[in-house]
Formats: structure tokens, sequence, C-alpha cells
């Protein structure tokens, strides 16, 4: 069986070189200087029925300015799932808090509500719910645990924008909101970009001040002057204008995904090794990323020597957060970790995911089936 070459992701179209080659004309390349950035937060705002759209420089960027509008600070507690990508956990260290890890579901990899409930304490301020891989959280579950104790819920959909839980798009639950749009997300901002949601005009108004330096324009003077700790945290005209374009097409590369994801899916599921993506029926998957688990009790092998295997084959294949965040070096310098997640543990040694994005054709999937089988099968020496 020869190998077979995959198309990268994204996959530029004309009207994004177009879109990003007038902005670059005007001369107008800035959030301060161009509409093009406002344009894009209203689209935005509108495709998901939200009163407020702020433009950030990267999802990361986005779950700092939502932390500290809030103001989350020295002493509290915020819980965040220890299974995800470091950019929904170090914005907590940034403000001086506490980052909490839970453990996360068996099927969804996203917070579990039993190690939520458990981490629950007097200090507790936020809880960063993570839409992992495309699949929402359980949101009306965390609200009501929210809700009953005075906790602000942030929803990070850097995965999963387009994705929805009970019909209700994600990133309209929470207080904020928080997305990114980074090199290969569901849409793109040509390499970074972010954004945060809310309906509340306060906080909207205090994320656009953090965000702009802390700046803020006197009524009398017309100056502008700094009323608080702000960060650059601003978004270019050429980015929101590529954004922009991407918007257009979100339901169609959500169409694409899911229906990738479902061939995949169907093809896989006579391998006894391995355990396909899911989807809970309250939920709409936007399979940013199709994430197996290894059944190291039916295959006796490491994930790592599994997903070498498949890449010497050209598949894009790779290990699902091997290290979680509860043992990463980092948090542990700073004074925090430590917490029992045994499900995150477990997941790390076993998830890998394959790509579904919208530039895959029948053939690649139907590639990546017969290598997974043969692999399988062959134990890993035989293909």
């Amino acid at each position: 069986m020869g190998t077979v070459t995959f198309p990268s992701w994204p996959a530029l179209e004309a009207e994004d070189l177009d879109a990003v080659h007038r902005v670059l004309q005007s001369s107008r390349l800035s959030q301060i200087s161009s509409s093009a950035v406002r344009d894009f937060e209203d689209a935005f705002a509108a495709y998901h029925g939200s009163k407020h759209c702020v433009a950030m420089s990267s999802g990361t960027s986005a779950v700092h300015a939502a932390l500290a509008a809030l103001d989350i600070g020295p002493g509290d507690q915020v819980i965040v799932p220890s299974h995800t990508f470091i950019g929904s956990a170090s914005p907590i260290l940034y403000q001086r808090a506490d980052p909490i890890f839970g453990d996360v579901d068996e099927r969804s990899y996203c917070l579990s509500l039993t190690s939520l409930r458990s981490l629950l304490t007097p200090r507790t301020k936020a809880i960063i719910a993570v839409h992992l891989n495309g699949h929402p959280a359980q949101m009306d579950e965390i609200l009501t645990e929210a809700n009953h104790h005075g906790i602000h819920v942030i929803e990070d959909v850097a995965q999963a924008v387009g994705a929805s839980f009970k019909g209700k798009k994600v990133g309209t639950f929470g207080r904020v909101s928080c997305f990114s749009f980074w090199e290969d997300k569901i849409i793109t901002m040509g390499g970074e970009g972010g954004a945060i949601l809310t309906d509340e005009d306060q906080v909207a108004a205090r994320v656009r001040r953090i965000r702009n330096n802390g700046e803020e324009k006197s009524q009398q003077t017309g100056l502008y002057s700094s009323h608080e700790l702000g960060y650059n945290y601003r978004l270019t005209a050429m980015q929101a204008a590529l954004g922009l374009c991407q918007l257009g097409r979100l339901d169609d590369y959500v169409a694409a995904r899911r229906r990738n994801a479902t061939r995949l899916s169907a093809g896989l599921s006579g391998v006894d090794a391995i355990a396909t993506a899911t989807e809970s029926s309250e939920c709409r998957h936007v399979y940013w990323k199709y994430v197996c688990r290894l059944r190291h009790e039916t295959l006796q092998a490491a994930t790592s020597t599994f997903v070498a295997k498949l890449q010497e084959q050209g598949i894009p294949a790779f290990q699902r957060y091997p290290v979680p965040l509860h043992r990463q070096p980092v948090f542990a310098n700073y004074g925090h970790g430590g917490q029992v997640c045994p499900t995150s543990d477990r997941l790390a040694e076993e998830l890998f995911s394959l790509p579904v994005h919208p530039a895959l054709a029948d053939h690649h999937i139907d590639y990546m089936v017969q290598t997974v089988h043969k692999i399988a099968k062959g134990h890993l020496t035989a293909l």
C-alpha cells in the first residue's frame, strides 16, 4: 500500500487573499484606523445572537482579558480541566489566581461534573468550561452548579466554534466566552486571532479597555489616558478581514468536518483496538480534532509507537495532550497542580488524533481507515 499525500489546513481561497489585499492597499492596517475589526465583531456577534463581540489577538489573550474583566485575582480559585491546552489555564497565573485542575469525562473529555463538585470551595471564583476537540461541555449542569454558588462561568470555545449544546450555540452560555482563530482552527485569521462574546455592556466595555492598554477617552478633553493595567491585545485589520471571509464559510466547514468524521467512524468501527470519537445526543460536535482512544488491553503497544507507525505512512496523526496540566512543570513552579485526575492521566497515555478537516477527500479518509486496520491487525509490524 503506497502512501497518500495529505492536504494541509487551512486552505485559503481567493476571496480570503483579496480581502487581505484590499486592506493592505488601504494603508489602514490597525484596529484603530480601519473599520475591518468592527465589521468582524458585528458579524461574529450576529452569528451567535450575542450583544457584544470584542476581537482579540489570540484565544489565550481572550481568556486573560475575561479573567481580568471579572476581577479575578490573588486568592481566587479558578477551576479548569486538566485535559486541555495550556492556554485555557496559564492566564489564571497572569492574574495571580490559583488554577484548580478538574478531571474530565470519559466520553466527551470535557470537565467532569463529579470532579467539579468535589473542587468547589468558598474561594472558587470562576469555572472555565472548555469545549474540547469540538465537543461541547455539559453547560446546563455546569451553570446550575455555578449559579448555586455564585460563580462566574467562562466558556473556552477555542476548539468548538459552530458547535451547539441542546440546540444553542456554545459561546452563548457563560458570562464571557473566549474563541481562538489560530492557524489550523475551524476558521482562522491567518495564524493568530481570537474573540470574546458577552451580553453584558459593562463587561464588554471593560474587555475593550483591557485590550487597548487600559485606555479610555475623556468626554471632557477628548484625550486618552490609561485607567487600569491593560495590554496590547488588539487585532490587525488584515486578520479581521480574513476572519470575516472565513466566517462566511463556517457552516460549510462544520458540515464537511462532520461528514468526514462520520465516514471515519464507520470505517474504524470494526477495529477492536480503537475507541472512536463520540458525540453526546444533546450535542453538535464540530470535530476540530477527531480523537481516538487506543485500547491497550487489546493492543499491547504504546500510543506513541502506534502514532509513529501512522506517521511513517504519511498520516498526520498526533498524541493528544500527553502531559496533563496538573503535571505540567510550569504550574508546579508556582505551587499549583497535584490534584488527583485519574481520567486525565489515563487519557494522556491513550489518546491520539486524526485529521478530518474540510480539505480532505474521501480517499484520504479511506486511506487512514485502511492503514489503521493494517497496523492494528499486524500488531505494529506489518503493513
